[in-house]
């Protein structure tokens, strides 16, 4: 070689390592690269390994990994390697900082064995696919690589260091002893402790095998889980996930590893396994979980795909030992609303007829079919929440052929709620006959063969009753300012109030059975329920029979007379001031309980004239059942009283006022102390009737009032009233005003309280 050659490949050869050493460091910052100097490994990284080989006197064991994420041991047992573990191993040599340094060139008489690594107790191997020096240039693909690190000896009994050399290198290097620790790992310690490797998201498909059952198959659909097998079904997606959350969460402890040999699967019941659950994801791979026998709290178990028997608790068995209805979707339809909130058209078909409910604007909800009229708002409203929430009771028949079995058939009602109209249904489903007990209906959704059954509670009568179900409960409305006279019918009595349209303030008469100014209160309690009555529910829009409501003799009629002015709100436009206003009366009819024996039973209601038989409330019931005179007896003005007296069976007290306003004892003319005489007047005053039994003065005999036990007179410049006391029983007393001659029922307890308190005071 002529040596002019020579020098241009001794030239490029310095340019050569020039350039790797310049590149080597332009990896890392300055400072980093100075730093990394003083590592064992000090152009070492992590994400370069893809290969492990741990040699240690007895064993070895290899680890590789495709991605670097995924690991498996490939030595001496073919299994999934903990990817942590390996993690553990890999970041050692990253950050294997040197001691201290033993260089071969340096040292008299240098011998390896003399630091323990001539026969190393352990030996790594780390590979690499590409060169460490030349990874990253673009285009640039190197031969593959290898680290070896030898283990030798601690450098002296109790010491915390321990020697290690590079292969390629006789130079003995310095590290701490907890490197030892951490790559000195065995099959158990490295081997992956998840009994299922997978990604929630990306799970396609879930397998159940029992030795005794059917296999069930659930698959993955966007986002919702069907069962697929043994039946064709929406599945329970939470319940689905649930089991997938569980089974990703199944660890494998250490010491629950029995075997890896093949003749112990037979052994542990791993060969005809009790249960077997397969997890398919996204690409097709399969993983399969099998359990054996048991052994106290613990069963045997082994994936399909390794060797490894190990044990796990017992509660996997009792929560993955499931019927395919377990994992079938609980909630009959799904749909999204809050009420009727999105919701524009809710249809019901019947045989014979169709019931048609559409939103809109001005009204909120309208029936359109088969007859146009208010919709209650409040009923659909109830209705849509209901049939959303439906929890499917039981999965009575998927063979899609028994239909009629459960008035399933033609005779069934279809229910359609739509989110747009014109967009076609959002759900629709079919409702059949109610079980013998009532207290389930059986259902099934359109286009679908199972048949389940849902509770019928405030959904299965609605949608049966159909068109008396869903429309207005509005039954009367009209201005209550335009009420002009009321009737009541009661208990063999006729109310009948007025209004004094010569009043300048609201008052209203009685006019009968007396005449006398009626108690505005209970008059408006009466005209304001009328006014706008909203029932609890139409029974029947023509009763044929009106016995069987108790209408064909009401007990209670309740009238009112009003101004038809044409608005509700009583709005006259300017030119019908002068037009004459039709008077109008209704006249609600109330029959009998549909409890008879529960007192605050709701009642049967029609007004005359007109067929719809309506359940009226026992609240508005109680309305009508006012007095409509005021139930107080007296209205004493306590400095107008001049006189006093008290007539009771033990003694008979009068007093007289005299000219210092001085209440004084007659005959005596003896002055009264304290204001025992205050007291009565006041207690009078406070005296309410519980009802008025009586409103004259006639056979007064059967109420002991013919001849009282107990009288107060109170006198005054207009004259004089008393209270008379007759009968009682043991809560109430009858009681007489002589001003009204009304006689009423009033409370024991405050008629004794009078009583006491004329006999026991003490007059000086």
């Amino acid at each position: 070689m002529k040596f002019r050659t020579t020098i241009i490949l001794l030239i490029i050869a310095a340019i050569g390592a020039a350039y790797i050493f310049l590149y080597d460091r332009q990896q890392f910052r300055t400072e980093e690269w100075v730093q990394r100097q003083q590592m064992a490994l000090p152009d070492y990284k992590i994400g370069q390994i893809n290969k492990i080989e741990l040699i240690k006197e007895k064993d070895t064991i290899v680890l590789e990994s495709t991605d670097n994420v995924r690991w498996r041991m490939l030595r001496p047992l073919q299994l999934r390697a903990d990817g942590a573990e390996v993690k553990k191993i890999l970041s050692q040599f990253e950050f294997l900082r040197k001691v201290g340094t033993i260089k071969e060139s340096e040292t008299a008489n240098f011998s390896l064995g003399n630091y323990g690594l001539d026969k190393p107790q352990i030996v790594v191997n780390l590979w690499m696919k590409e060169s460490a020096i030349l990874k990253g240039t673009e285009g640039t693909t190197g031969a593959e690589s290898k680290y070896t690190i030898n283990v030798g000896d601690r450098l002296a009994a109790g010491q915390n260091t321990v020697y290690i050399n590079i292969e390629g290198s006789n130079d003995v290097v310095v590290v701490a002893a907890k490197f030892l620790e951490k790559v000195d790992k065995n099959i158990n310690d490295l081997r992956n402790k998840w009994a299922f490797e997978y990604d929630m998201n990306a799970v396609e498909r879930v397998r159940i095998q029992s030795d005794s059952k059917d296999p069930i198959v659930c698959s993955r659909a966007d986002q919702h889980w069907w069962v697929t097998q043994p039946v064709s079904d929406r599945g329970d997606t939470a319940r689905i996930r649930d089991i997938l959350s569980e089974l990703k969460n199944l660890n494998i402890a250490k010491a629950d590893f029995v075997s890896d040999k093949e003749e112990d699967i037979a052994r542990h019941g791993l060969d005809k396994p009790r249960l077997t659950i397969s997890i398919g994801s996204t690409g097709g791979d399969t993983q399969s979980l099998l359990l054996g026998h048991s052994l106290d709290d613990r069963i045997y178990a082994k994936r399909n795909d390794e060797s490894s028997i190990f044990f796990v608790q017992d509660v996997v068995l009792s929560d993955l030992d499931l019927e395919a209805n377990d994992l079938r979707d609980k909630q009959l339809l799904r749909f999204d609303s809050i009420g009727t909130y999105g919701i524009e058209k809710v249809e019901l078909e019947y045989p014979d007829a169709t019931l048609t409910m559409v939103k809109t604007k001005q009204y909120d909800w309208m029936i359109t079919s088969p007859n146009k009229i208010l919709a209650d708002r409040d009923t659909i409203r109830k209705f849509v929440e209901k049939i959303k929430d439906l929890q499917i009771q039981l999965y009575e028949d998927d063979s899609g052929k028994n239909f009629d079995k459960y008035g399933l058939g033609d005779s069934s009602v279809k229910v359609s709620v739509f989110r747009k109209i014109g967009e076609g249904e959002t759900v629709k489903f079919l409702i059949g006959d109610s079980d013998p007990d009532g207290g389930l209906c059986y259902v099934k959704k359109d286009g679908e063969d199972p048949v389940y059954s849902v509770p019928t509670d405030e959904f299965y009568d609605v949608a049966k009753a159909g068109y008396i179900a869903f429309r207005d409960k509005l039954v009367l409305e009209f201005s209550k300012d335009n009420a002009q006279e009321i009737a009541i019918d009661r208990d063999g009595k006729t109310f009948v109030c007025k209004k004094d349209e010569d009043s300048h303030i609201p008052k209203w008469n009685m006019t009968s059975p007396v005449n006398m100014e009626a108690d505005i209160n209970s008059v408006n309690q009466v005209v304001w329920n009328l006014s706008f009555l909203v029932v609890s529910k139409i029974i029947d829009l023509s009763a044929e029979d009106l016995g069987m409501y108790g209408l064909d003799s009401p007990g209670l009629k309740v009238s009112v007379t009003y101004e038809d002015s044409g608005s509700a709100s009583g709005d006259i436009e300017k030119g019908d001031l002068t037009s004459p206003k039709e008077r109008v009366t209704k006249t609600l009819l109330v029959g009998g309980k549909l409890e008879p024996e529960n007192e605050k039973s709701n009642y049967y209601a029609k007004f005359a004239g007109e067929d719809i038989i309506f359940q009226l409330g026992w609240p508005d019931v109680r309305d009508y059942s006012v007095e409509l005179v005021t139930k107080t007896l007296f209205n004493l003005d306590t400095s107008e009283v001049k006189s006093l007296k008290i007539k009771h069976p033990a003694r008979e007290l009068s007093f007289l006022k005299n000219s210092d306003n001085k209440w004084q004892m007659q005959p005596e003319n003896k002055l009264l102390e304290g204001n025992f005489a205050d007291r009565i007047i006041a207690a009078m005053n406070s005296l309410k009737a519980v009802s008025i039994v009586q409103y004259s003065g006639d056979d007064l005999t059967k109420y002991g009032l013919d001849m009282p036990q107990f009288s107060v007179t109170v006198g005054s410049g207009d004259g004089e009233d008393s209270l008379l006391v007759g009968k009682e029983d043991e809560s109430n007393c009858f009681v007489m005003s002589k001003a009204t001659n009304f006689v009423y029922l009033i409370r024991k307890n405050k008629i004794n309280d009078i009583m006491e308190e004329s006999v026991s005071t003490e007059i000086r």
